[in-house]
């Protein structure tokens, strides 16, 4: 039987393929490779809560997920704002765990936590307020989205917590921005 122009062109693609066994790897990651701590967060936050914190009603910024690790939270505020307005130190996440501590009942949502409320549930992390920094960016409104495109090489506006371009890091460093609390 007489192969066809079609079947030998196939041949010709399949036995150009050649099989590859898959790299092996290595039983343990080298320590420079390790996964780097992210100390900075930043976090989209809609109004009135971040004006909660900005006025200081609002002590604990609660979360469903650890942040291991973080000391600063940068709050991206969503439209009308659309811009990174202010960064928050924090403490160390607090827990619901048996044996924890119940928080302070300082702030607005923090007697609810502690009740375990129907509003809070899934919200087991608690990460302490312990100052609020306004921005101090070009234009006065913080660093806006277009700052955070063109300048950060940032892909998308924050939705989720996403770590802080060292970029940004180094432009805005938290001593120089106004201590508001």
């Amino acid at each position: 039987m007489a192969r066809t122009k079609t079947s030998k062109a196939k041949d010709a693609r399949h036995s150009s393929r050649v099989r590859r066994k898959p790299a092996s790897r290595p039983a343990s990651r080298p320590a420079n490779t390790s996964t780097p701590r992210r100390t900075d967060m930043i976090l989209a936050m809609n109004d009135p809560y971040m004006q909660q914190i900005i006025d200081g009603k609002k002590t604990y910024e609660f979360r469903k997920y650890n942040m291991a690790g973080i000391e600063r939270i940068w709050f991206y505020r969503t439209a009308p704002h659309s811009a990174i307005t202010h960064i928050c130190p924090v403490q160390k996440a607090a827990t619901r765990r048996e044996g924890d501590p119940p928080l302070p009942e300082d702030g607005l949502g923090n007697a609810e936590y502690n009740n375990k409320h129907l509003d809070y549930e899934g919200y087991d992390y608690a990460y302490r307020i312990k100052g609020v920094y306004e921005i101090q960016a070009a234009g006065g409104k913080g660093i806006t989205w277009a700052m955070m495109r063109d300048e950060h090489g940032m892909k998308s506006a924050p939705r989720g917590r996403v770590s802080v371009p060292q970029s940004m890091l180094d432009q805005y460093k938290i001593g120089e921005q106004e201590k508001k609390w």
